[in-house]
This record gives C-alpha cells, structure tokens and sequence, in this order.
C-alpha cells in the first residue's frame, strides 16, 4: 500500500481533500501527524507499508540542527522488524524490534546525499518489505525479496532528515524518510550572542615585549651619544567560529559568518579590554599576518646617564561561546532555519606602543654604544 504525502498541506483545502482519497480513512490523518514532520521545507513524501501501529516521527533539523548520519535495520525474508535512526549529534532513537534476522547498517558521510530511493510494502499491504537507498558513495538494500517495482521516493535535495510511520507487533507497518527539499546553495549564520558577552574586560590580555631593556651611556664616554630605539614584530591573528553546522554538511558547502569579531581597545580609566570590532567578518576561519612596530627617538644619552625602553603591544586570547541562527539557504529560493551554539576563538593584537623614561638605578652599563645591542641605532 501507498500513500503520498505533500509537505505544507494542512493550508491547502484543495489539497487534503484530495489526500483524504488517496489515504485509508482510519489512518495517519493531518491531524495525528507531528509537526515536526510536517515542516522544515520537506520534498514531496513517499509513505510506504500497511495499516495500524503506533506512530513515531523523528524530524530535529529546525529543533536541535541534526540530520541523519546513519541507519540500522533489522529484517528477514518476511519484511523488516526495526529500525535504528543515528543523527549528526551521535544519539540514536529505534522503531520497532531487532527480530531473529539479518543487521544492516548505512553509515552517512558529512555531505554525502541520497541519489534515489525506493520502499516496498511485503506486496500484501500489511507491513513494510524493504528498503533500498543509494547515495553518492554505497548502495544499502535491505529486507524481504522484493515483491513488486516499489515505490520511488522524491528526494529532493538529497539530504537525509528524518523519518515518520507507524510501529507493529512484528515488523514495521510503515515508514517515510523524510528529505530536504532541494539541495543547499550556502549556509549563513547570524543573530550571533555572546553568553556571557566579554565586551569591557580584560581576561587573558596580557603585554608582548619586544623591547624591554635598560641603555645607559658609561660615565667614561668622551660624550654624549644619540640613539634611537626601534623594535618591530611579525605576529599572527586569527579568528575562528566553531559549530557543528561548519562540517556538519560537507568540506566543500559555503558557510558564511555575519558577526562582528572582538578587538582589543583601551578603556577609559587605564589598560586594554576586550571591544566589538566595526567590521563584520563572512569567514569562519580568517588568519592574518601583521607586524607590530615603533620606535623611540631620537634621543641623547649623557655620560653616565641611561634610559629604559620598552616597545610591546597587547595581545589577547579568548574563547568566547555564543548562540546563532544558522539559515540553511536552497537552490529553490527557500531556507531553513535552527537556533545552535557555537565557540569563538580569536588571537588579536593592538598597535605596539613606545615608551622611554630616565633608568631609575645606577648605571651598569659594561662596553660602548658604539656596538649597541639589536633594535638600537646611535649617531
């Protein structure tokens, strides 16, 4: 026995009139059946087995972000006893039983998605016989021998969501797998929120010197001697958001970011806090190699006289989790949406600063500056 199902149907009168001709009277009505599986713009559904059973539905795409990532069933020559659903998360959820049989197992890549697909009632309109999908990468064709030509699934997309039927004493009365509409064209995630937000302090933001040493001119000089100091440094920043929507639908899918990264910025009362940058960043992962660089001087050294130079910058290191909106965008011109959490990690740098002031010591110093050490120049 067969039924097709539309997705969206409930606001169509035209269109459950003419459903409720196709569907046993007694059987899966709108009504009994869970929104979660009615929804998330689904293709066209193909509803496969017999009558009776309890119902189950298992759809989390717009609830907790997660697809199918893999199936077990168990079957003999008279159908098929059960089923196991794995999502992207690891948790799995079973229909059904395990029986006395055969164990098949469909392990789902990232990415990987359905090409065609095709069930089987046991050809007497009692319970399901068999299931065949093949993707990209395998083939999985389980259960009783084929009693018919099956039904062809539309798969839209390809994407493996979910599944919706009913549950019997033995085996499964019926079953759905429920497919994404149409194939994904980017993904997009917005609506970023910080939680806590680390706007305005000051954790792991601590100095990098690169100069931060002690020049003195001995009181044996014939003179006084000019010099200057000059320090510079080749750094690395980086910013990258981390969730599981980011590998969750393959290597090689678009993912923008819309989000505004963090800084560091000086706070008014004295020292560096973490500040929202005036950009917004579409990568998930961005690098960039940068030089930190000053210079103090020219000066005068007298004899017997020295000064203490510092050049560093800031640098700071966070980890900051947060809560997203993650749009799935489809070639078709719809999307699908999901709330999921996510960790910024971010390495940024400030400007270096400069800075000498008189040695507060005696000076000890030992040679000349006539071979200064690296970053100074006399003359």
């Amino acid at each position: 026995m067969r039924f097709t199902l539309f997705p969206f149907i409930r606001t169509s009168i035209i269109a459950t009139s003419a459903l409720a001709a196709v569907l046993p009277t007694e059987k899966l009505p709108l009504s009994k059946r869970d929104d979660a599986c009615n929804s998330g713009s689904l293709a066209p559904i193909e509803w496969v087995g017999g009558n009776g059973g309890t119902y189950f539905c298992e759809n989390r795409l717009q609830s907790t972000g997660e697809v199918l990532s893999g199936l077990e069933v168990w079957s003999d020559d008279g159908g098929i006893f059960g089923i196991q659903l794995t999502f992207s998360s690891g948790t799995s959820v079973t229909y059904g039983n395990q029986g006395n049989g055969r164990t098949d197992n469909l392990n789902l890549a990232a990415g990987e998605l359905v090409e065609s697909a095709r069930l089987w009632g046991n050809g007497k309109g009692q319970h399901l016989g068999h299931i065949y999908i093949k993707t990209d990468k395998q083939e999985f064709d389980v259960g009783m021998p084929k009693p018919n030509d099956g039904y062809a699934a539309n798969i839209g997309g390809g994407l493996l969501m979910g599944a919706f039927g009913y549950t019997g004493d033995k085996y499964l009365t019926s079953i759905a797998f429920l497919y994404l509409g149409a194939k994904i064209d980017h993904i997009e995630i917005g609506s970023v929120q910080f939680d806590p937000d680390p706007t305005g302090t000051s954790t792991n933001i601590a100095p990098v010197y690169i100069i931060d040493s002690t020049f003195g001119n001995p009181r044996n000089s014939t003179g006084p001697v000019p010099f200057t100091v000059a320090g510079a440094e080749t750094v690395t920043t980086s910013t990258t958001w981390t969730q599981s929507t980011t590998g969750k639908f393959g290597m090689s899918m678009s993912v923008e970011v819309e989000a505004e990264p963090f800084g560091i910025g000086a706070k008014i009362t004295g020292g560096f806090e973490w500040s929202v940058e005036h950009t917004t960043s579409t990568a998930t992962t961005k690098t960039d190699t940068i030089t930190v660089t000053n210079t103090a001087g020219p000066m005068v050294l007298q004899p017997g006289h020295g000064q203490e130079c510092k050049i560093f910058a800031q640098r700071g290191e966070g980890n900051f989790p947060y809560t997203s909106t993650v749009s799935l965008k489809l070639v078709d011109g719809s999307e699908v949406s999901y709330q999921e959490k996510g960790e910024l990690q971010t390495v940024q740098y400030t400007e270096a600063k400069a800075s000498c002031v008189d040695a507060n010591q005696p000076i000890k110093w030992e040679g000349t500056l006539q071979n200064p050490p690296k970053g100074v120049t006399t003359g």
